[in-house]
């Protein structure tokens, strides 16, 4: 996929991972990922948004019993893995072995807080970080470096209600439908922001233009604009604990 604007474009720069708007003719190339099965959400929820936003309420009220050293340090630990796939993978092979293992670094740091943390074992308290862990990985490399930002920017939960607007009512479509994106939505977010945003919406299959809140639905970008959604909301309550 082409992250490419007809008239301002975000351009992400691999050599020393910025991000900037420019008015030339560059490009950044950007392979999109296979499609995964999204962590947590059951089939059935892939045609309901509500059943979907269901599945994802249930685990953020999981990640909220967690105390709130426990969120910090996933929050902070995620955020330092974002760059390194293979670390995340790591990690969801532990957590899904019930193992307190032999893992180091931010993956480490994360399985040991939940072996210290009194209020719950580590069976139970996995599962919502688990499946943030599997929303994460259906998004693409590119993605994972636009999510970095998002985090350390603070502007996740912006994000997240855009997602939601479009996913909402578009959920039912399987073929293509045009919506626009409300002004009270693009509004808080500055130039470089809305620039980082319509990159995450592009890595779901959307075409965007930075000067234009129009675009269109299409059935292929319902998955990974789910887990999106879930990756967003989630990331979200271990932010503002």
């Amino acid at each position: 996929m082409v992250m490419a604007y007809k008239a301002k474009r975000l351009i992400f720069e691999e050599k020393d991972r910025t991000v900037r708007v420019t008015d030339d003719d560059e490009r950044s190339i950007c392979q999109y990922g296979d499609t995964l099965p999204i962590g947590g959400i059951e089939e059935s929820c892939q045609q309901d948004f509500k059943c979907l936003q269901g599945e994802v309420s249930r685990n953020i009220e999981a990640l909220a019993q967690l105390s709130r050293d426990v969120q910090g340090v996933v929050f902070s630990s995620i955020l330092a893995m974002l760059r390194d796939r293979q670390n995340l993978q790591d990690l969801m092979y532990m957590l899904e072995l019930d193992s307190s293992g032999h893992l180091h670094g931010p993956g480490g740091a994360i399985l040991k807080i939940l072996q210290q943390d009194s209020n719950h074992a580590l069976s139970k308290s996995k599962e919502p970080i688990l499946n943030l862990l599997e929303a994460i990985m259906v998004l693409s490399d590119i993605q994972h470096d636009l999510l970095a930002y998002s985090m350390k920017k603070r502007i996740l939960l912006q994000q997240q209600e855009m997602v939601r607007s479009i996913l909402e009512p578009n959920f039912r479509y399987s073929g293509s439908n045009p919506f626009t994106l409300k002004p009270e939505l693009l509004a808080p977010l500055q130039r470089e922001d809305l620039a980082i945003t319509y990159g995450l919406l592009e890595g779901c299959g959307l075409r965007m233009e930075l000067d234009s809140p129009k675009s269109t639905w299409v059935g292929a970008v319902k998955i990974p604009l789910s887990a999106l959604y879930e990756t967003l909301s989630l990331l979200q309550q271990l932010a503002e604990a």
